[in-house]
Parts: C-alpha cells; sequence; structure tokens
C-alpha cells in the first residue's frame, strides 16, 4: 500500500508539534532529539523551497535571528551553556516559524494551511483537556500545575491559537463588506459554540485568567464584527480598519511595553486598586510593580544587545521574569533586537492589512490579544511570530488572487 505523504502539510505540523510544544512525559533528552529532527527536517524544506519567500521578508527574518544569535553568544560565559544552547535554538525556530509558515500558505493556500494546523494541534489539546480536570483545581493557583505540554500559560495559549484557527476556517467574507475586516459566527455548528465554551471554561478553570481575557477579547471582537456591521456599519468598519493598519499595530507593542513604567500610577487609583483586591490580585500586581520598578537598572547595563534568550538575569534579583513581552525581548535582545522585532511586525502586518475584507482577520485579532497580554505576561515568542507570518502570508495570498506580484 503505496501512503503519499504531503510534504507542505507535514511541514507545517512538524513546526507545531516539535518546535512549538513539549510534551511534558518525553525526557528532556529525548525530547531534545525530536526538536532537532523537526529543525533538521523544517531546514531541508525551507532550503528547496526558498524561491517561494521575498527576499525582503527573508532578509527581515535573517536580521531579527541574528540579532537573538549574537546577544546570546556574546553572553554564553554569563548564561552557561544550556541557557546558550536554548538560545542558538530559538534562533533557529525562528527562521523555520516564519519561512516554513510563508511557503506552505504560499504553495497550498491558507485554508489548507488552517486545516493541517488545527487537525495536529488537537493531538496536543485533548490530551491537555483531560490532564486539566485530572490535575484538578488548586485552591490558591494552578501555577505549579504541569499539563501535558506544560503549565497553565501552555493550555492557555494553545486555546487561543486553536480559537483563532476555528474562527479563521469557519468565517467567509461578506462581499458587501469587501473593505472592512468582518467575520461571520457560525451559529448553526453547536459544536464550534461547545468549542468556545469548553475553551473558556478551561481557562477559567485552571485560574489562567490572561488566557481567559485573551479568548473573550478574540470572541468579543468577532461577534462585534458579525452583529454591528448592520447598525452602525461606517463607524465599526473604520475602528476595525483604523486598528488593522500596520503603523497601529506597531504602537501597540510599543504601548504594551509602557505599561512597565505606568503601573504603579495605575495602582494608586482608588477604583482600580479596590478591584483587584476585591478579586485577589493587588499582591500580584504588587510584585509587578516592584519588578518594573528594577527593569531599567537591568536593560541599561546592556542596553544595545542584551543578555541574551533565556537570560535568567531578573530571576536572579526579584522575580520569574520581567512580566512584560516588550521589556523581556529588550532583556533578551536589547534596542537592536527590539527594534527590528518592531519592524518585523510593521511589515506582516502591512502585508496582512491586503487581506481585509477576508477571514484572515482572526488572526488580526490574535495578534491584538497577545500584544494586550504582554503588558503583564511574556507573550513574545513563537506562537506571536507565527500568528505573524500566517496574517503576512494571507495578505500575499490576496495579492495573488487580485493579480498582483509580491513585492
Amino acid at each position: 500500500m503505496n501512503i503519499k505523504v504531503d510534504i507542505d502539510l507535514a511541514a507545517v505540523q512538524i513546526m507545531w508539534l516539535f518546535l512549538m510544544m513539549k510534551i511534558t512525559l518525553v525526557g528532556q533528552s529525548v525530547w531534545m532529539i525530536f526538536e532537532l529532527t523537526g529543525c533538521m527536517l523544517c531546514t531541508i524544506y525551507v532550503i528547496t523551497n526558498i524561491k517561494y519567500v521575498p527576499r525582503n521578508a527573508l532578509m527581515l527574518v535573517i536580521a531579527l535571528v541574528m540579532s537573538y544569535l549574537v546577544s546570546t553568544l556574546v553572553n554564553r560565559e554569563y548564561n552557561g551553556p544550556w541557557i546558550t544552547y536554548t538560545g542558538v535554538e530559538f534562533t533557529w525556530k525562528i527562521i523555520l516559524y516564519f519561512t516554513v509558515s510563508w511557503i506552505a500558505i504560499k504553495k497550498r493556500g491558507s485554508n489548507n494551511i488552517a486545516k493541517a494546523s488545527w487537525n495536529c494541534l488537537m493531538l496536543y489539546w485533548v490530551p491537555s483537556i483531560i490532564t486539566v480536570f485530572a490535575q484538578g483545581r488548586n485552591v490558591i493557583d494552578n501555577a505549579n500545575n504541569v499539563y501535558f505540554i506544560g503549565n497553565k500559560f501552555n493550555v492557555a495559549y494553545l486555546n487561543v491559537v486553536m480559537l483563532c484557527l476555528l474562527l479563521f476556517l469557519n468565517n467567509e467574507r461578506k462581499e458587501y463588506c469587501s473593505r472592512s475586516f468582518v467575520l461571520k459566527i457560525n451559529s448553526k455548528k453547536i459544536e464550534v459554540f461547545l468549542f468556545y465554551t469548553i475553551i473558556v471554561s478551561i481557562d477559567y478553570y485552571m485560574k489562567a485568567y490572561t488566557g481567559l481575557f485573551m479568548i473573550l477579547f478574540i470572541l468579543i471582537l468577532a461577534i462585534l464584527s458579525r452583529y454591528l456591521q448592520f447598525r452602525i456599519a461606517k463607524k465599526w468598519s473604520g475602528f476595525l480598519n483604523f486598528i488593522g493598519k500596520p503603523l497601529i499595530v506597531t504602537i501597540s507593542v510599543v504601548a504594551s511595553g509602557l505599561v512597565a513604567i505606568i503601573l504603579e500610577a495605575i495602582m494608586n487609583i482608588p477604583t482600580i486598586g479596590a478591584y483587584l483586591a476585591s478579586i485577589g490580585k493587588t499582591g500580584n500586581i504588587l510584585s509587578r510593580t516592584l519588578i518594573y520598578k528594577n527593569l531599567a537598572e537591568i536593560i541599561e547595563r546592556k542596553p544595545l544587545i542584551g543578555y541574551g534568550y533565556g537570560s535568567a538575569i531578573v530571576s536572579r534579583y526579584f522575580g520569574p521574569n520581567a512580566q512584560n513581552g516588550l521589556a523581556q525581548v529588550m532583556i533578551y535582545t536589547g534596542i537592536l533586537g527590539t527594534f527590528l522585532m518592531l519592524l518585523i511586525t510593521f511589515y506582516c502586518c502591512k502585508a496582512g492589512w491586503q487581506s481585509k475584507g477576508s477571514q484572515s482577520v482572526a488572526f488580526l485579532y490574535a495578534i491584538y490579544a497577545f500584544i494586550l497580554s504582554a503588558t503583564v505576561e511574556i507573550t513574545y515568542g513563537g506562537t506571536f511570530f507565527i500568528l505573524l507570518a500566517f496574517y503576512c502570508a494571507c495578505g500575499w495570498e490576496k495579492k495573488l488572487n487580485r493579480g498582483d506580484m509580491y513585492e
């Protein structure tokens, strides 16, 4: 019996399953072999299909990767061999996150790649949900619970990706809204709404409130884009077109880092302080405030290239990490790497903006969810890069469908 393997779909699935996540039941050394094998297979795929990647896009990714790599290697003695290895491996993965996604969507189309991504991620999502309930709900916090793919943040971010893919696959373009971002929720499919209910319930059960916020944020935008378009079509379309502009997305990333500066002032607002106290989050926010106060000192020591990916510099002083996505990127790569991250965000969103009026707005919503969550969590990583790559490729796909050429 002949078994035909679709190379393009397989490359994307390998990227998701072996380069993005880790099965906790598998030992570190064994999983390292899986990761390296996956990286090599994806690299071969990219090399043999490199003609599908626009040169300027490739140069941007290489520049971003070099900022991570240089910082990691320069700080190798300070960080030690293991962190240096993970940093070098992550730089390798960054190239693959972008190029594998771009090539696969260019060759097979966004719908096929989204379906392949959904199907393979279900292999991790179902066991993750089972282990969440098997672990039970901690009275205080579930942060230390270990599930199928790691802690509650890993499961919560997987839920966000699954939601994004589901919205993408279950929505279609409205012909009369060709100049606006519109999503249509398919209310006829009970299983779709069942999935929405499950991921919301799971995040609440795990006390993964950041992930819960991300899911509700995406769902609210999706619902509003469907039901408000009839009454306030012009205003709503104008708002969605505004937030879809690449400069606005990039400014939002910068703004997410400013929280580290203004959080203390926000905490002093009586209404906000009282609300946080009522939900038991005052201590959590105060600890973040303490971390933020000391970040400037750390960044000032190595402002240009940072401390290298995976550096534990923050945890050596007062916290597990920077507790802010952009601040963490700056600690890892300095001003140079942070600028390049912003530049590639702008580039991908500029390309993705070409697909406005299509189902790819689901990726834009997810990107914004990660940006908003980056105000208090570390969300500018592999998943964020893949979402940018998918959104970017959808824009290229739209241009090709109109008969345009790649820039």
